[in-house]
C-alpha cells in the first residue's frame, strides 16, 4: 500500500516529461504528475469558488493526523468517532474539526462523490478554511481520508512580510551574485552571473544529491532560469499554483515559445518554503519531485525564486532538461 502524503510546506507538486530518443524523429513525450492530494486539493477549491465560497488552505499537520486516521481505520475497521475528532480538534488548536472517508477509482470521482453525498456538510461547508487528507491505493481502489477544519483567525495569519511590489517589476529574493567564479564551459555553473544567492543554493543541493546516487552535476542555464523565473513571476501575478499556466500553457508549451528545444524535459514547483534547504528537502521527501532531480537523463537546469502571493515564503521552479 502506498500513502501519497506529501511533506510540504504549503504546496508541493512536480512534473516529470520522459522521452524516447528516436533518430530523426521528434521526442515523442510521456507525460505523469505525482500529487493526487494536490489534485484533490484543488478540485475542491474549484467548486467552492464555484459555489462563491473561499478556497481552503492546505494544512500539513491536518494530513498527518489523517494519516493517522486511515492507520486506525485500516487496523480496527473503524472510523474515528466525534470524540476523537474532538479530542484531535483541540491538540491541533482548531475550533472546527470534521471528517470524510471516501473510495474511488480516482481523484475526480472521489471529489464528485463528495460533492454529491455531503456537499455543504463536508467541502462546501463555508465554516471550514483547511484541509488536510491522505489517499491510499488499495486492491478496491484509492480510498481517501480528508479533515476538513477551522482554523483561529490568529492562527491563519501569515508571518509578515514586504509588501508586494507590481508583478512588472520582478522582486528576487536576494541580489544576483557580482563576481561569480570562472569555471570550464563543462562544469556545471554553481555560481552563474544570472542566479542570485537562493537559485545557486538550490543548483548546488541538487548537485549534491545527485553526486551521492553518481550521477552527473546539471549545469545552470540561463535560458532555462529566466523561463523559470517567468513560470514563478506569472503564478505570483495570476494567483494559482499549477504547471500549467493561464499565460503560457505547459511547461513544455513553455520552453518552447521561449526557444529551448530538449529531448527530455520536466519541472518541479512548490510554494511557502523560506530557504532553498526547506524547499530541497521538500522536494526529495516527495517522490516524484526525488524522480526528476535523480533524473539520468537531464543534464541541465533553471531555476526561479519569487515572493508568494500568500504573503508566506517563496514561489519555487525547477526547470529540467536535456538537450
Amino acid at each position: 500500500m502506498q500513502y501519497r502524503l506529501k511533506k510540504m510546506s504549503v504546496f508541493l507538486v512536480s512534473m516529470l516529461l520522459l522521452t524516447l530518443l528516436l533518430p530523426f524523429a521528434a521526442p515523442q513525450a510521456a507525460l505523469a504528475a505525482a500529487g493526487d492530494d494536490q489534485d484533490m486539493v484543488e478540485l475542491v477549491n474549484q467548486a467552492r469558488i464555484k459555489a462563491g465560497l473561499a478556497p481552503l488552505v492546505y494544512d500539513y499537520q491536518l494530513s498527518v493526523q489523517a494519516a493517522n486516521n486511515l492507520d486506525y481505520y485500516q487496523q480496527t475497521g473503524k472510523i474515528p468517532g466525534s470524540s476523537m475528532l474532538l479530542q484531535q480538534a483541540k491538540k491541533g488548536g482548531y475550533t472546527l474539526l470534521g471528517q470524510t472517508v471516501v473510495r474511488g477509482s480516482n481523484v475526480k470521482e472521489m471529489v464528485d462523490k463528495q460533492l454529491k453525498y455531503y456537499g455543504s456538510r463536508s467541502v462546501l461547508n463555508n465554516k471550514y478554511n483547511r484541509i488536510g487528507l491522505v489517499i491510499a491505493d488499495t486492491e478496491a481502489g484509492q480510498l481517501c481520508v480528508q479533515l476538513l477544519a477551522k482554523a483561529p483567525e490568529e492562527q491563519n495569519r501569515q508571518p509578515s512580510m514586504p509588501s508586494p511590489t507590481p508583478a512588472e517589476t520582478p522582486q528576487q529574493p536576494q541580489q544576483p551574485q557580482e563576481q561569480p567564479r570562472q569555471q570550464p564551459a563543462e562544469q556545471p555553473q554553481a555560481n552563474a552571473s544570472f542566479m542570485n544567492e537562493l537559485q545557486q543554493q538550490v543548483v548546488e543541493l541538487v548537485n549534491s544529491e545527485r553526486a551521492k546516487y553518481g550521477l552527473q552535476p546539471l549545469q545552470a542555464k540561463q535560458d532555462l532560469t529566466e523561463v523559470a523565473m517567468l513560470k514563478a513571476q506569472d503564478m505570483y501575478k495570476n494567483k494559482y499554483f499549477s504547471h500549467t499556466s493561464p499565460t503560457y500553457g505547459s511547461p513544455f508549451d513553455m520552453m518552447k515559445k521561449y526557444g529551448i528545444h530538449y529531448t527530455a524535459a520536466g519541472e518541479n514547483i512548490a510554494m511557502g518554503q523560506r530557504t532553498a534547504a526547506q524547499v530541497m528537502q521538500d522536494w526529495m521527501n516527495s517522490p516524484g519531485h526525488r524522480a526528476n532531480i535523480l533524473n539520468s537523463n537531464y543534464n541541465e537546469i533553471g531555476v526561479g525564486v519569487y515572493q508568494s502571493y500568500t504573503g508566506y515564503g517563496y514561489i519555487w521552479v525547477q526547470e529540467f532538461a536535456r538537450r
